[in-house]
């Protein structure tokens, strides 16, 4: 059984709606659409991995951010997981780690306007072009993302080799690190977003950090 990745950005914020660049943890919090969300990528989420009345299936750990956003959708989504299970409440233990938040948007955090979003797009192609160069002004560069966050999923792909780890994280981290993990080229992650409550499926298969491959992107396949 080859271990698998789940990497599912969280669901809809109060941030999402107005369309602020909200990147700095703690965040906001989701909206009830977010936690409606939450709760069907659960479900989705258990039949995905096998989860049946007794039995977790293939899932072996959950694993947050520290935003809000993410810890709400993990823990909405942990819960649907031991419904699937007939687990008692708590016994899918949910991690919260450092290191798997949102990339910084810098002086645009908390803007919404067309101009901060175009600007974050375009740092965004740099980080998956691989440019060290590029970020929005007092942001981040792929460099600095990837030096936080791809220590743990390398640790999880390590701890979980024959088995699925899922792990709640954000939009514009998950899209460049998957992209980098793949060996993707940088116009298939720009041109394929991934919504809320949508995910990746990165399978390592004992190989190292960018020669992982893709399973599914989104709705995309």
């Amino acid at each position: 059984m080859t271990g698998r990745l789940i990497l599912v950005r969280h669901g809809q914020t109060t941030s999402n709606v107005v369309r602020k660049l909200d990147t700095l943890p703690p965040g906001a919090e989701l909206t009830a659409m977010g936690r409606y969300q939450a709760h069907r990528v659960g479900v989705e989420l258990a039949e995905f991995c096998g989860v049946a009345p007794g039995h977790k299936g293939r899932i072996q750990s959950v694993t947050t951010s520290v935003a809000i956003r993410a810890q709400q959708t993990s823990m909405i989504l942990a819960r649907a997981l031991e419904h699937a299970a007939t687990l008692p409440r708590r016994a899918m233990n949910v991690q919260v780690r450092a290191g798997i938040h949102e990339v910084a948007a810098g002086d645009y955090e908390m803007r919404g306007d067309d101009d901060a979003h175009r600007e974050y797009v375009q740092a965004m192609f740099g980080w998956l072009r691989g440019d060290p160069e590029a970020r929005t002004p007092r942001g981040e560069n792929y460099t600095q993302l990837l030096g936080r966050y791809r220590p743990v999923l390398e640790e999880l792909a390590d701890t979980h080799p024959d088995g699925d780890a899922v792990v709640v994280s954000h939009g514009a981290a998950i899209r460049t690190v998957a992209s980098h993990a793949a060996g993707l080229e940088p116009t298939f992650a720009l041109e394929n977003y991934l919504n809320n409550c949508r995910f990746v499926v990165l399978e390592p298969n004992g190989r190292n950090f960018g020669q992982w491959s893709v399973a599914r992107w989104g709705d995309s396949f």
